[in-house]
């Protein structure tokens, strides 16, 4: 089936014409970038409205202050304050900023700068009284602040972080791509629901998926709106759309090339990523999704397709491991069981929709704050610039050569085994 799809281009040439425009607006993206950061930077202390997403204390020379972590129209930024500041999560300030010693890099990607003085806003999120409304279906403020990240973004309690890393599960709290792809079955199963029969009756010359795809697009998108700070939905999202066009166009979304394509599209139009080890992240995920799909064709049967989807998410995570391991060096052997709550997750997400819309949030509480309660520990596992470069490396040449795919996985294998002796008999 996929080897009738037709390919995105025919020539070197369309090759060609399509990078140029992409690098065309990627200067013009570069150059809105540049203009806001010029205007900011020719003012002397610019005044700022932003709204608060991060609030917590830090200590220095035996004394304490604020960071906030705040977000404006021209993107995310950190900044301190020694004040003797009240709980000002999600709430907007003004404030003037001193960008004396901001690059335009560091603006790009996101930066810190020095604030003074700062006023509080008289208007609210209007996220509020759906925030309120998850908080009061619990007993508990840290499973109120659990299912505002699952829901809602917000950032994850230390008790889960800590949790999340033990488990190698904190793919599963920041809204993305795996979430992305909960919610568009939902969205199709709801949607199904009430549009076939409206176009068995009224339109039945129409392609029902792709009609019910665009749907569920526009959903997704207005689901962003809500969340509005997050950035690893937005990638997903994007790509997600990208996606959609391409399987739209009769392409073929699984083919390498359509990966690559779909990356430069979104470095195009987002620079920021670039900087993004999330993005690293999200696209090495779909690159070694896409190889155990090139390598390994899907079983017809139920019982084979069961062992299909869990051997892709197995290969998934060990191939993950090094990169990731690189940049956050947190090893426990509990994060095998990540390979079983994964899956879990699938079904648990949904659930925890339906019961949080009809006021039964916290039905599962007690169970979740005995497991978050339960101590973990880890050890530092820091894989060395050589074998991270050399991962990356066979992960391109996985593309072309099937041997390598084995290769980069049997590395991960033994690099995870070397953790777990580490872990048990290291000093």
């Amino acid at each position: 089936m996929h080897n009738l799809s037709p390919p995105l281009f025919f020539t070197l040439k369309e090759r060609l014409i399509f990078f140029v425009f992409l690098c065309l607006i990627l200067c013009l993206t570069l150059g809105f970038k540049f203009y806001q950061f010029h205007i900011l930077k020719s003012q002397n202390n610019p005044q700022i409205t932003a709204q608060v997403l991060l609030q917590y204390t830090k200590s220095k020379q035996n004394k304490t202050y604020f960071v906030l972590k705040l977000k404006s129209n021209f993107g995310t930024f950190y900044t301190t304050s020694r004040e003797d500041l009240r709980d000002l999560k999600y709430r907007f300030l003004s404030l003037r900023v001193i960008l004396d010693k901001v690059s335009f890099w560091e603006f790009l990607r996101g930066f810190y700068a020095p604030s003074f003085n700062l006023i509080l806003l008289p208007f609210e999120d209007f996220r509020k009284p759906l925030r309120e409304t998850i908080l009061n279906q619990h007993a508990t403020k840290l499973m109120g602040e659990y299912y505002l990240t699952l829901f809602l973004s917000d950032s994850l309690p230390q008790e889960w972080r800590t949790l999340a890393q033990s488990y190698g599960i904190s793919h599963i709290f920041a809204i993305s791509g795996f979430h992305t792809g909960i919610l568009s079955a939902i969205g199709f199963l709801i949607l199904g629901f009430f549009y076939k029969p409206l176009h068995q009756r009224f339109f039945p010359y129409r392609n029902i998926l792709f009609d019910l795809g665009f749907l569920v697009v526009l959903g997704l998108i207005a689901y962003y709106f809500l969340l509005t700070q997050s950035p690893s939905y937005l990638r997903a999202l994007a790509m997600s759309c990208v996606a959609f066009f391409l399987l739209w166009r009769g392409f073929n979304v699984l083919r390498m090339e359509s990966l690559l394509w779909c990356i430069f599209v979104l470095v195009a139009f987002f620079p920021q990523l670039i900087f993004s080890i999330g993005f690293y992240f999200s696209s090495l995920g779909v690159l070694y999704i896409s190889l155990f799909f090139k390598y390994f064709k899907i079983p017809q049967n139920t019982k084979g397709k069961i062992l299909y989807s869990l051997a892709l998410n197995a290969s998934t995570f060990f191939l993950m491991g090094i990169v990731v391991y690189y940049f956050f060096p947190y090893f426990s052997p509990l994060s095998l069981f990540s390979l079983l709550l994964t899956p879990l997750f699938i079904f648990y997400y949904p659930l925890e929709l339906l019961l949080h819309l009809f006021g039964f949030g916290g039905f599962l509480d007690s169970l979740l704050l005995a497991w978050v309660g339960f101590k973990t520990h880890t050890i530092t596992l820091q894989p060395n610039l050589i074998a991270f470069i050399l991962c990356n490396a066979l992960s391109l040449l996985a593309i072309f050569y099937y041997h390598a795919f084995w290769i980069l996985l049997t590395i991960n294998l033994v690099y995870y085994s070397y953790g777990i002796y580490l872990y048990f008999y290291g000093i």
